[in-house]
């Protein structure tokens, strides 16, 4: 045991900038397949660069309808594992489908660059990121969930983006520009203010759906708080 998890924390320090789908290899190694394979959601929190510390949510195989949680820190350039608690509280609201890793072609630093991309189409720049891994409830494609902070850490948009494709499924920005296509504005036609009481339950609905938990660790800003304050007057 102790033998094929050090191989796997080799093979992990040695792919490190690719190293997502790597994370559910320790988690097995660690914890055993079941575990693995009940892996429902990924957090960090900001960073400037790809994160050094993962929470792991993954379904608890010994008590059904109970979740585990481990923390995955690099540790002397390897992936070190430890559990951080275990019930059926951990997150307010559990991800549907487990991650299907193998379906993984774009990792954190790879999205990172795509969030890069479009806030520049958005003027607006950001320092850090905060990422979450999950699946479509409808599809069970893996997405990630980036919020994106200024320099004064609050955050200033918001993306989620394929881990399959790469593409940009939805995004929002502090200057106002929302859409599940890249770079599109809300009209400027939208004389009665229809077009944008739609585009703001989108918004709302698209960064509600990140919401997994009261206390994820990833701060949202007082822009989405004002938006969905501003929806329930």
């Amino acid at each position: 045991m102790k033998t094929t998890l050090l191989f796997s924390l080799l093979l992990a320090s040695a792919t490190l900038s690719h190293a997502n789908p790597e994370i559910a290899t320790v988690i097995d190694q660690e914890y055993g397949a079941a575990t693995a394979e009940g892996i429902l959601l990924m957090q960090s929190g900001a960073s400037a660069a790809e994160p050094l510390q993962w929470s792991v949510f993954a379904r608890d195989p010994f008590r059904p309808g109970e979740l585990v949680r481990a923390s995955l820190t690099v540790v002397n350039g390897a992936w070190a594992p430890k559990a951080t608690g275990a019930g059926p509280k951990l997150l307010g609201r559990v991800p549907p489908q487990p991650i299907a890793f193998n379906r993984i072609r774009f990792r954190a630093l790879d999205v990172l660059r795509i969030a890069q991309r479009n806030s520049m189409l958005a003027k607006t720049n950001f320092v850090t990121a905060s990422y979450q891994l999950a699946s479509d409830s409808t599809t069970g494609a893996p997405q990630w969930g980036v919020a994106v902070n200024g320099t004064d850490g609050r955050e200033v948009g918001f993306i989620v983006i394929s881990a399959e494709t790469g593409a940009v499924i939805h995004q929002q920005w502090n200057n106002g520009l929302s859409s599940n296509v890249p770079g599109a504005p809300v009209s400027e036609l939208d004389h009665d203010g229809k077009g944008e009481r739609a585009a703001e339950n989108v918004r709302r609905a698209a960064r509600n759906a990140w919401e997994w938990t009261g206390d994820t660790g990833l701060e949202v800003g007082h822009f989405f708080k004002r938006l969905f304050r501003s929806g329930d007057n």
